[in-house]
């Protein structure tokens, strides 16, 4: 089901190859960005209120999990995710992506971040990278988390569960 959203979401914006520009997907479908500072512990926010939408993401993180904040948000929107984590009012709903996202409790949370990861390093782009740097090592795995504008640790994730590394 995800990764067919993501093929969709793809075509639709043309993208081809990383890095996959997932601000621009955000705003193709009517949801803004904005940075800002939110603390430590707030990544950032699906905000939806009175029909207006749009991705609040702490702006003093590092690019490349400002850029898998945005995924994981989109995730929340396209997968239709009801926003119970904080309610200001009625007509006030916010999803906000915090320490608790990365903990896979929650399956809301689990899906938005195998969305965010399918849409930020898509199968069918890596299986085809893959092809010229297999067997993977260390610096390979650097060289694709550059490519694709990711951390090293989500490209690993990525590739272990796709079952490219082992997990140790």
């Amino acid at each position: 089901m995800i990764e067919e959203k993501i093929r969709k979401l793809l075509r639709k914006n043309q993208v081809m190859k990383p890095p996959v520009p997932v601000d621009l997907i955000a705003k193709s479908v009517g949801i803004g960005i904005r940075e800002a500072p939110t603390g430590t512990n707030i990544s950032g926010a699906l905000v939806r209120s009175k029909g207006t939408v749009f991705i609040a993401v702490n702006n003093a993180h590092h690019p490349n999990r400002r850029r898998f904040t945005i995924a994981h948000e989109l995730a929340h929107y396209h997968l239709n995710h009801a926003g119970t984590d904080y309610h200001v009012d009625g007509d006030f709903t916010i999803n906000l992506r915090d320490q608790t996202s990365a903990e896979a409790t929650n399956v809301d949370e689990i899906q938005a971040n195998a969305f965010a990861a399918e849409l930020l390093m898509p199968k069918d782009f890596l299986l085809r990278d893959l092809t010229d740097l297999l067997p993977l090592d260390d610096e390979k795995v650097r060289k694709l988390a550059r490519k694709y504008q990711v951390s090293e640790q989500a490209m690993r994730i990525r590739l272990v569960n796709m079952g490219f590394l082992s997990p140790d």
